[in-house]
């Protein structure tokens, strides 16, 4: 499939259900060499079979089931969810922005404090000379 093709179509999909391990790695493939939107987006697929790895592995995020799922995908995948339920997706992401969010509320609070008391003691060891 051409990438010009892929780029009139994407933008419009949210979600891709009931294909085939191909057409899967092909969007997937697509969305990441595109062009079409200002910043990259990022991808993440989910799958149980054997034939998913290819789309698991290529995708920024992998998502392989964890009862259901083959040992080829549950390797090719970064996450794997232990109860088979979409939910878990959701709370998997929820979980990470609010991560990333104490951690960047840590480093500003960190770096904030450490710049004063620099500040303070090259002032003191002016002063004091």
């Amino acid at each position: 499939v051409e990438q010009e093709k892929l780029d009139k179509v994407w933008p419009s999909l949210r979600v891709l259900a009931r294909s085939s391990p191909t057409d899967k790695h092909t969007l997937v493939k697509g969305i990441i060499d595109s062009t079409v939107a200002e910043r990259r987006q990022v991808v993440a697929v989910t799958g149980d079979g054997t034939n998913d790895g290819p789309a698991l592995k290529k995708a920024d995020v992998g998502f392989a089931m964890g009862i259901a799922g083959t040992d080829v995908a549950k390797e090719a995948s970064d996450i794997i969810l232990t109860d088979d339920n979409f939910t878990s997706i959701v709370k998997a992401v929820m979980w990470g922005r609010n991560v990333y969010d104490s951690i960047s509320k840590f480093l500003q609070f960190q770096l904030t404090v450490n710049v004063v008391a620099v500040i303070v003691a090259f002032t003191g060891a002016c002063i004091t000379q």
